[in-house]
């Protein structure tokens, strides 16, 4: 039985680590006296695309001031439209900043890498910026680590209980 259960905790730490991976950033967009944050998967699903344009993401919460949050559709523009994002959904209207591409693939595949600050302007010639930033996560090897010496632990006080 001991030999079973070992195999166990060692099945199950090694099917974790893999689905632990953190691949999450943050998108910190401000100007014009207002802040605008996010987050989004390093490889987001798409929900439409406009193949050589842009491509559109649906129901992003998006935080603004710090204050209240509301959920947006953004829309990531390619260098050929002139780059930038456009915040469809938030209070006064929209935000349309143009820049430089923010994402690499296609616009059907997209990959975020961390960087920035990068500069943006919206429609009425006033300045953004917009740093992405990793956020910090444990690591799948420190889940397991701590998954497997938790479940020790327990098997051991078990173990010695059961002794007396």
């Amino acid at each position: 039985m001991r030999i079973v259960y070992q195999a166990l905790v060692l099945a199950f730490a090694l099917l974790i680590a893999p689905l632990a991976k953190a691949d999450t950033l943050a998108f910190d967009l401000s100007g014009v006296g207002s802040t605008y944050d996010f987050f989004l998967d390093s490889n987001p699903v798409v929900a439409s695309s406009a193949i050589g344009f842009s491509f559109t993401l649906n129901n992003v919460p998006i935080t603004v001031d710090d204050l209240f949050g509301v959920t947006s559709g953004i829309t990531f523009f390619n260098g050929a439209r002139g780059g930038g994002l456009s915040l469809l959904d938030i209070p006064g209207g929209k935000i349309d900043a143009t820049g430089i591409q923010l994402f690499s693939g296609s616009e059907s595949s997209p990959t975020f890498s961390p960087g920035g600050p990068f500069p943006l302007t919206d429609s009425n010639k006033d300045p953004f910026t917009l740093t992405i930033s990793d956020v910090p996560t444990p690591e799948p090897g420190t889940l397991t680590l701590l998954a497997t010496g938790t479940i020790a632990a327990l098997g051991f006080i078990r173990r010695r209980k059961g002794a007396r």
